[in-house]
């Protein structure tokens, strides 16, 4: 999971009754699952291979505001920073092991966002893929188009931009 990625994942949003979903690619076939921790107050979750069977990368809100997040390896190796501004702007920032920023912002309420690199170049989309009256969570779709992060940290990087987002404090912006 360590060569750069681009491609489209489909990652189904979890919920108190849906806490690991499996992350897949285009056609289906299964590359992650993400196990969520809804009791913790660090926002905690994990990423584990196709089978479930093995922790690639931990990930967790480092403050106390719910506003930094930390995706390690499992060797607490660093795989990236995500970083929200709450003052107003809505914006992410995201440092990836190798010192790359890159920034995120969209539609918080519709869970549509873009993230882009330090010139403004568009690397990636996370997209709502279901409408809002359907009866089962929306899924989403994270749409990498530029070879700038591995899958490992696309799959983190998402992860930590949607439980920020669903955090206490992202609820209130």
């Amino acid at each position: 999971m360590h060569p750069t990625f681009t491609g489209l994942l489909l990652l189904p949003l979890t919920s108190p009754l849906r806490r690991t979903v499996t992350v897949t690619s285009r056609d289906g076939t299964p590359v992650a699952v993400i196990r969520r921790r809804f009791v913790s107050k660090r926002r905690r979750f994990e990423i584990r291979d196709a089978t479930a069977a093995t922790v690639l990368a931990t990930g967790a809100a480092t403050s106390f505001a719910n506003d930094h997040y930390r995706l390690v390896g499992p060797q607490s190796e660093f795989i990236l920073d995500f970083m929200i501004d709450y003052s107003g702007r809505r914006r992410g920032a995201v440092t990836l092991a190798d010192g790359r920023a890159l920034t995120t912002g969209g539609n918080w309420s519709a869970r549509d966002f873009t993230i882009a690199d330090d010139s403004g170049n568009l690397v990636a989309t996370l997209v709502t893929t279901s409408s809002a009256l359907s009866m089962r969570s929306a899924d989403l779709a994270l749409d990498v188009r530029a070879p700038v992060m591995s899958l490992l940290q696309a799959i983190g990087m998402a992860q930590c931009l949607l439980t920020a987002v669903g955090s206490p404090r992202g609820d209130a912006t």
